[in-house]
């Protein structure tokens, strides 16, 4: 890479975030949308207001302000680059792409201001968790259903106040958010018709001991590798999604300068943006699983017009040897029929060999699909027989019946 390709190149920057939304922009560089942000602000970069891209996409003509001059000469590195991810938002409404973009430039404290430490979920999650024990590492356990927080008693209450101000944020924005039976990843917020699991969890820093704690259970504490260790809290907190594994992203947390009652609704913006993630592979889903059953009703198609089509090739040749052998049984009949003359005989019906004649010819006419077929006792035979059946595939099934066509054969109809 050259030297100068490792810096921003501020015109270009410029150029570049009035051509392309900051979401988009950022993905092409490997940086978060807020990341670009403060880049632009720190090179004095102007950027588009809340609503811009909107307002493009409805045709209207918007007047940029100009690129200003920097006092001192800035170069800032730029991160490495990644590949790009498919954007999200192109395959949303206009009103929520409109409202990620607003959430993106609210200030957090017009959500803490109203969020409700009476909210019911809130009250219900202090009560259950201010009664709750504690487990090795410290962190309040439950089975009871409530929010689901993970954090230690002395962090208890800043998570009651942040998951308050969450849950006004997601409801004010016409969202709903549950609690499940049981306690771990039931916490539900419904965005857009899907489903995001989410909770808050506090970090904790595991310490070697010099020596073990001395009296009572401490003093066999938890080891590692042979080295007594105790685990603590550390007061730093991180919202994390749960479902679906491969969100993103898929947690934020407290940092050293900003926290996370600062980020609810870069947060909540990104909820939004995984829930329309979630909601286009569900639509992709669902559409390769209509793909197939179009295909299977396809080749179910396919596969019974090729049974018809065999069966009716069957019928055919079975037409036609049989009509040979009708043929075959009426020149032996005559030959014997003359052969009995000669010898004397009499064929005339009411004869013994006169009625065999008579039957027999009955059993070629059977055979030939030219004649109409005459009545025979064998034509009760389904009444005494029992179905039959086929073994396949584990289980019995019906036979069908074989093709045949009728007689005289052109009594067949399409």
């Amino acid at each position: 890479m050259r030297d100068d390709d490792r810096y921003w190149d501020r015109a270009q920057l410029y150029e570049e975030v009035w051509g392309t939304p900051m979401r988009k922009l950022g993905q092409k560089y490997g940086i978060s949308d807020v990341g670009l942000a403060k880049v632009c602000r720190k090179l004095s970069i102007p950027l588009p207001g809340v609503g811009h891209w909107a307002k493009v996409a409805a045709g209207q003509t918007i007047k940029r302000p100009p690129l200003p001059p920097l006092k001192d000469p800035i170069r800032l590195e730029k991160p490495d680059l990644r590949a790009e991810q498919p954007e999200v938002e192109v395959r949303s409404s206009e009103a929520e792409r409109l409202q990620v973009e607003r959430l993106q430039h609210t200030v957090s404290d017009e959500f803490i201001r109203k969020g409700n430490l009476s909210h019911p979920l809130i009250v219900q999650a202090r009560e259950v968790l201010r009664n709750s024990q504690v487990d090795g590492r410290k962190i309040l356990v439950t089975k009871d259903p409530c929010l689901d927080i993970r954090v230690s008693k002395a962090s208890l209450d800043r998570a009651l106040r942040i998951m308050a101000t969450l849950i006004h944020a997601i409801e004010s924005q016409g969202f709903t958010i549950a609690v499940g039976a049981g306690h771990r990843e039931k916490t539900v917020a419904k965005i857009h018709g899907q489903e995001v699991s989410f909770g808050l969890v506090e970090k904790v820093a595991r310490l070697e001991l010099t020596s073990p704690p001395k009296g009572g259970v401490l003093e066999s504490v938890l080891s590692y590798g042979g080295t007594p260790v105790e685990f603590l809290p550390n007061g730093n907190l991180i919202l994390e999604v749960w479902h679906p594994y491969d969100a993103s992203p898929k947690r934020w947390k407290d940092g050293k300068t900003r926290k996370l009652e600062d980020m609810i609704p870069q947060i909540l913006a990104d909820l939004i943006r995984i829930a329309l993630a979630q909601r286009h592979k569900q639509e992709e889903r669902e559409a390769a699983q209509r793909e197939q059953e179009r295909r299977e009703q396809e080749r179910l198609h396919l596969q019974r017009l090729i049974k018809e089509e065999e069966a009716r090739y069957r019928a055919l040749r079975r037409a036609a040897l049989n009509w040979l052998r009708a043929n075959q049984l009426r020149s032996f009949l005559t030959a014997a029929s003359e052969a009995a003359i000669q010898d004397g005989q009499s064929v005339e019906p009411g004869t013994p060999f006169g009625d065999w004649l008579k039957w027999a010819q009955a059993q070629a006419d059977r055979l030939d699909p030219l004649k109409e077929s005459p009545a025979s006792i064998v034509d009760r035979k389904p009444l005494v027989e029992p179905e039959r059946y086929t073994y396949q595939y584990g289980s019995y099934t019906k036979r069908e019946p074989s093709l045949r066509f009728p007689k005289p054969i052109w009594k067949i109809r399409s």
